[in-house]
């Protein structure tokens, strides 16, 4: 374990998970109950452990600042793929995402929610941002809930955590109000607003579900629907006929270019609907396809690029991100025979992936596979990035044992600012929920109270 690491509590995240793990039995029994109580906090099923990871409030404050000022250095990418033609060649975009991205109002070019992956290098305690998710990302309801949850059973067992300060982020309500004010913002009446969250009609999730019901408790008219279904009927947006002022598309990158990009009519129909003033889509078409996208990683590095950002911006991005290169080219990329022979120090990524399916770890991966995809990264824009090892922290599992799991440490940022913490925890190379991992709640700890 590295109790180096600059955010995380060591000392609390273990006392706890040790004193949890005296009568696993029972707290994994009020786990169990308490989740079941209340409404729901999982789209894919995984079991909910007692156990958190802490972190420090008194060192949140740093972090808050780097966060902040990367998704400021990303809404400045956005800025540069509209103004720089080199800069929309490096991300190679189809022609009908450009039109997307274009179709918009300059003004909204901002990653206004996101939520920024990372891990705490076990090497040297420093917390990397891995990815940006900002297209939809998942949590913004359930993390909070998670949260309440483990805070809650915690003090039914008399485990104090200290006094979170203001990111405890356990408001599951949180997301759905800013939502309402970020129309208010652009002009948008909160009173009645018409929201569609976007959802594939054939493969619905329950957090779009459970956000609907929350901004029809706000006032809101709000609905699921089918991003297929667009149309601007006399000045209205509508989904299959419903109107919509404001729409939060919730379908993953990778799926939404299936489901829009390889129909022309579709897309001619999005175009006149992000172009009509009265419709606000969250987030921007340039956050969803080039702020999430993994090459985000590697221009904001790439030397050929480096004159266009400044000195704070460049050791920004020395401090947060893990090397990242484009496999496209660049004259420091390594040789294809040095990739293949150093693939323990490296990790392949997919632009666009979902469920972690599009990355594959170097020392994980069959040298076969490792060298195929290697080979034909360069035409499917493949990202290399740095191998990041992450540290580890001990979870109460649903059998009473206590298993030593790697662990991610994310941010979530709605509006350009910090709102609070997630992680997920895994025994697998990939920390995700549908690589087999687990959500682990994430606790502010201060001062015992």
């Amino acid at each position: 374990m590295c109790r180096g690491a600059p955010l995380i509590d060591w000392i609390r995240t273990g006392s706890t998970t040790a004193e949890l793990a005296r009568h696993p039995h029972r707290s994994l029994s009020l786990t169990t109950e308490r989740a079941e109580a209340g409404p729901p906090l999982r789209n894919r099923s995984f079991p909910l452990s007692p156990s958190a990871l802490f972190v420090e409030a008194s060192r949140v404050a740093d972090h808050v600042f780097r966060v902040e000022a990367y998704v400021t250095l990303l809404d400045k990418v956005l800025a540069l793929y509209r103004a720089d033609g080199e800069v929309r060649a490096f991300f190679g975009l189809s022609a009908a995402a450009e039109r997307l991205i274009l179709a918009c109002d300059a003004e909204l070019d901002r990653v206004s929610v996101a939520r920024i992956d990372g891990y705490v290098d076990a090497a040297t305690g420093r917390l990397r941002f891995l990815e940006n998710n900002a297209d939809a990302p998942a949590g913004a309801v359930f993390t909070p809930r998670i949260n309440e949850v483990v805070a809650d059973v915690h003090q039914q067992l008399g485990l104090d955590g200290g006094d979170p300060g203001e990111f405890a982020f356990r408001d599951d309500r949180a997301f759905a109000a800013h939502l309402l004010a970020h129309a208010e913002r652009f002009g948008a009446r909160s009173a009645g607003l018409r929201v569609a969250v976007l959802q594939p009609r054939d493969a619905p999730s329950v957090e779009p579900a459970e956000l609907v019901a929350q901004l029809n408790a706000y006032g809101a008219t709000a609905f699921l629907a089918d991003p297929r279904d667009i149309e601007l009927v006399d000045g209205v947006v509508r989904f299959a006929g419903r109107p919509a002022d404001l729409c939060w598309n919730k379908v993953n990158t990778v799926l939404w270019r299936g489901l829009v990009e390889d129909s022309g009519d579709l897309v001619d129909r999005w175009c006149r609907a992000l172009a009509h003033e009265g419709f606000l889509h969250v987030n921007s078409m340039g956050a969803r396809y080039v702020a999430e996208s993994k090459l985000a990683l590697a221009l904001v590095q790439d030397p050929r690029f480096a004159d266009r950002f400044d000195a704070a911006e460049r050791s920004l991005v020395a401090e947060v991100l893990p090397w990242s290169r484009t496999l496209r080219g660049g004259s420091d990329l390594p040789s294809e025979a040095e990739i293949r022979a150093r693939a323990k120090d490296f990790v392949l990524k997919e632009p666009y992936d979902i469920r972690g399916d599009g990355v594959l770890v170097g020392r994980a991966t069959r040298g076969d596979v490792w060298g195929d995809a290697v080979a034909d990264g360069a035409v499917l824009g493949r990202l290399l990035q740095e191998y990041v090892a992450p540290v580890s922290c001990p979870v109460l599992c649903e059998d009473g044992r206590t298993v030593p799991m790697a662990v991610s440490l994310d941010s979530f940022v709605w509006g350009g600012r910090f709102v609070g913490f997630g992680a997920k925890a895994s025994t697998g190379d990939r920390v995700n929920v549908f690589q087999g991992g687990r959500k682990l709640s994430v606790r502010v700890s201060g001062s015992a109270r």
